[in-house]
């Protein structure tokens, strides 16, 4: 006989998504104080097409800026946090580089 158990409960997201305007909202991170500026994540903003446009403020952040709906952006940003901040100490990916064509 096998037994499973239960499956945790997830936790409340940490992102704060703050309406501004009409078609623009912040993202804010809920586990930093007020006056940390870092608590400002990004700014969203839904173009014409009804797409998404992000800036992002702050690192990790996704490589993505461009989303179709706003859970998109969320669980992007989700993964991107449990990934960690990337060291800025390490090379950047190399670009393979050429001869000049004759």
């Amino acid at each position: 006989m096998t037994m499973t158990a239960p499956e945790p409960p997830r936790p409340a997201s940490v992102w704060e998504v703050i309406p501004i305007a009409r078609t623009a909202w912040r993202i804010c991170d809920s586990a930093l104080t007020e006056t940390d500026a870092s608590r400002l994540v990004a700014y969203v903003d839904r173009n014409e097409t009804g797409t998404y446009d992000v800036l992002w403020l702050r690192s990790p952040c996704p490589t993505r800026s461009r989303y179709r709906d706003l859970d998109e952006l969320l669980a992007d940003l989700d993964a991107a946090d449990a990934a960690g901040p990337v060291s800025r100490a390490t090379r950047p990916n190399s670009i393979p580089h050429f001869p000049p064509r004759l």
